[in-house]
C-alpha cells in the first residue's frame, strides 16, 4: 500500500510529488493516463501561449534561466520546464504513464482503492486529486436545441484549419475563447463571440516590451478590494488615450463590466486576442443567445440581435467541477465548500484536490506549488487540519468574501479566487509569508523587489517549513520591478487615498 497516490501528471501533480518527496514521503505513485507528462496543457490547442509569465510561471525553487524576464511560454516550453523541474528533484521515477483512472473507492474511512482501466488495483492511504477541473465540458442549456448545425467545445479545438470560409459563433470570450475567436475570425466568412456579459477584465500580456503581470504587485494589490472602483476608471481612461483601435476594443470589451469593483470585481482576461479580432478581422461581439430556431442556424441574443445562417459554433464555456471515476459523493465537489479548495470537510486529510483554485489575476501555479505545500505538511503530520467544524465554517467565510468581492462571478465561478488574499491566506496558514517590515530597514533591495516585483511563488520561501532562504533571494534579486507606470502610480494614489480615510472617514466617498 502507497502512503500517497497524486492522480495526474500536469503541473499540480507533478509538484505535489516533489514536495511530498521533500518531506520524506517516499513511497509515492503518480498516476498519468496520457504517455507523457504535463497534463491538459500537453494537449492543448497548436498556438497555445500562457498568458501568466515566465517570472510568475515558475515554481518557487527552480530558476527559469537568464534572459527569460518578460517571456511567455509555449505549451512545449511549458511543458518542457516541467519535464526539467520534475527530472531534478526526483519526479520522473514516482510517474506511472498510460494509466487511466477508472474507479476509486473509500475503504473503511481508512484507505482507498484504485482501479485502472487495464483493471489493476492499487491502495493508498492518502489520494492527491491533481487532474485540475478542465475535464467534463460545460455547455449552456440551448446547446441542446442544436439539430441543424455542427458544434464543438473548445477542450477539443486545435486550430482554424476547420473554419476555413464558414459563418462561426464563438461563445464565451475568456482567454481560451479569445484565442479561439481570433484564429477562427482570421479564416472566418464571418464570426461572432457570445458573451454573456463580458469576457473578463481584458489586459495585454506586454505592454512597452515588459510582460504586463510584473504590475501585478504588492504595491497595488496589498491595497483593500474597495479601490477598484477607482482603478478601473483609471485604467480605462489610459487606454482609450492611446488612440488605438485593438485598445478601443480593448475598452469597450472592459466598459461591459457592471461588478461594483471593476477589475478586481472579475477574473483577468490576459491577451488582445479578441480585441485584435474586433480590431482587424472583422469579429463582432454579441450578447447571450436566448432563442434558437431552425435547429441552430438561425440565433438571437438578449437584445434582439439575429444572426442566421450559421454553419458551426465553438463552446468556450468552462468545464464542470466533475470528476467521474470518484465515488458518488466525490464526483462533483464544489470548491467553494472545501477548506480552502482543497480538503473536504468530511474526508480531512484523506484526500486533498490540487489545481481547483483559479485566480483572477496571478498565476495557478504557485497555488499549486503552495497547496502542495501544505499538503505534504498535513500528510506528513507536521500540521493538522482544523476540526471540520472549523473547515465548513472558513469555507463559508471565504466564500462570503469573495462574494462580495466578485460579486456573481464568484457564484458562476466556482473555482475563482483572489491570487493575493489566497497566497497570503495560505502563507499565513503555513507561516512563510515574507517578512516585509523587516526587510524594509535590513534589505531594501530585496524589499522593493517583494513589493514591486511579481508576486510569485519565491517570495514564499523566504522563511517558514520549506525555506530555501539563500536560493530564494538569489532567485527574487533576478527578477524584473516594475517600471514607474500607471499602476504603480495607482497604489502610490491609492496608499495615500486609504491613509487620508484612515484619518478622514468620509474621503473616499467624497
Amino acid at each position: 500500500m502507497y502512503s500517497c497516490i497524486v492522480i495526474g501528471a500536469g503541473p499540480g501533480g507533478i509538484v505535489a510529488v516533489k514536495e511530498l518527496l521533500e518531506k520524506g514521503i517516499k513511497d509515492v505513485l503518480c498516476l498519468e493516463q496520457s504517455d507523457t507528462l504535463g497534463g491538459v496543457f500537453a494537449n492543448g490547442y497548436d498556438n497555445l501561449i500562457l498568458t501568466s509569465s515566465v517570472t510568475f510561471s515558475m515554481f518557487s525553487d527552480y530558476w527559469v534561466g537568464e534572459g527569460m524576464d518578460h517571456h511567455f511560454w509555449s505549451k512545449d516550453e511549458a511543458v518542457s520546464y516541467w519535464d526539467s523541474y520534475a527530472d531534478h528533484f526526483g519526479v520522473k521515477e514516482h510517474i506511472r504513464y498510460s494509466s487511466k483512472v477508472a474507479e476509486v473507492v473509500s475503504i473503511d474511512e481508512d484507505h482507498w482503492k484504485i482501479r485502472l482501466a487495464s483493471d489493476e488495483l492499487i491502495e493508498t492511504k492518502r489520494i492527491i486529486l491533481a487532474i485540475g477541473n478542465n475535464n467534463v465540458p460545460k455547455y449552456p442549456d440551448w446547446q441542446k436545441e442544436l439539430t441543424k448545425v455542427s458544434y464543438s467545445h473548445s477542450r477539443d479545438y486545435k486550430n482554424a484549419n476547420d473554419f476555413e470560409g464558414k459563418r462561426v459563433l464563438v461563445v464565451g470570450g475568456g482567454e481560451s475563447g479569445s484565442d479561439v475567436a481570433f484564429e477562427i475570425s482570421k479564416v472566418a466568412k464571418e464570426c461572432w463571440v457570445s458573451l454573456r456579459e463580458s469576457t473578463g477584465w481584458v489586459v495585454p500580456r506586454r505592454r512597452g516590451g515588459h510582460a504586463a503581470d510584473v504590475s501585478t504587485h504588492r504595491g497595488i494589490w496589498d491595497l483593500p478590494r474597495e479601490y477598484g472602483k477607482k482603478l478601473s476608471p483609471f485604467v480605462l481612461k489610459l487606454e482609450r488615450a492611446r488612440q488605438d483601435p485593438v485598445f478601443d476594443a480593448l475598452a469597450d470589451l472592459n466598459e461591459k463590466i457592471t461588478v461594483e469593483r471593476g477589475i478586481w470585481g472579475i477574473f483577468g482576461t490576459k491577451t488582445l486576442a479578441l480585441p485584435k479580432a474586433i480590431a482587424h478581422h472583422g469579429c463582432k461581439v454579441i450578447g447571450d443567445i436566448t432563442k434558437v430556431e431552425m435547429g441552430g442556424t438561425k440565433l438571437t441574443d438578449a437584445e434582439g440581435t439575429c444572426i442566421e445562417d450559421i454553419d458551426t459554433i465553438v463552446f468556450c464555456t468552462g468545464y464542470q467541477n466533475k470528476v467521474d471515476f470518484m465515488p458518488e459523493e466525490l464526483k462533483s465537489c464544489d470548491p467553494r465548500k472545501m477548506y480552502k479548495h482543497m480538503f473536504h470537510p468530511k474526508y480531512g486529510d484523506r484526500i486533498a484536490w490540487i489545481g481547483w483554485a483559479r485566480p483572477g489575476f496571478g498565476s495557478q501555479f504557485p497555488i499549486m506549488e503552495m497547496q502542495s505545500r501544505y499538503c505534504a505538511l498535513i500528510f506528513n503530520k507536521d500540521m493538522k487540519l482544523p476540526a471540520p467544524e472549523n473547515m465548513e465554517k472558513t469555507a463559508r467565510e471565504d466564500f462570503d468574501a469573495y462574494h462580495e468581492q466578485f460579486e456573481h462571478n464568484a457564484e458562476r465561478i466556482r473555482s475563482l479566487v483572489d491570487y493575493h488574499r489566497y497566497m497570503n491566506g495560505m502563507a499565513k496558514i503555513i507561516g512563510c509569508n515574507p517578512p516585509l517590515g523587516k526587510y524594509f530597514f535590513l534589505r531594501p533591495k530585496l524589499w522593493l523587489h517583494l513589493m514591486y516585483g511579481p508576486t510569485q511563488a519565491t517570495q514564499f520561501r523566504l522563511r517558514g517549513p520549506g525555506k530555501k532562504v539563500q536560493l530564494s533571494r538569489e532567485i527574487i534579486n533576478k527578477l524584473p520591478i516594475s517600471t514607474y507606470n500607471h499602476i504603480v502610480k495607482a497604489g502610490l494614489r491609492g496608499r495615500v487615498q486609504f491613509g487620508l480615510k484612515s484619518l478622514v472617514p468620509n474621503f473616499l466617498q467624497n
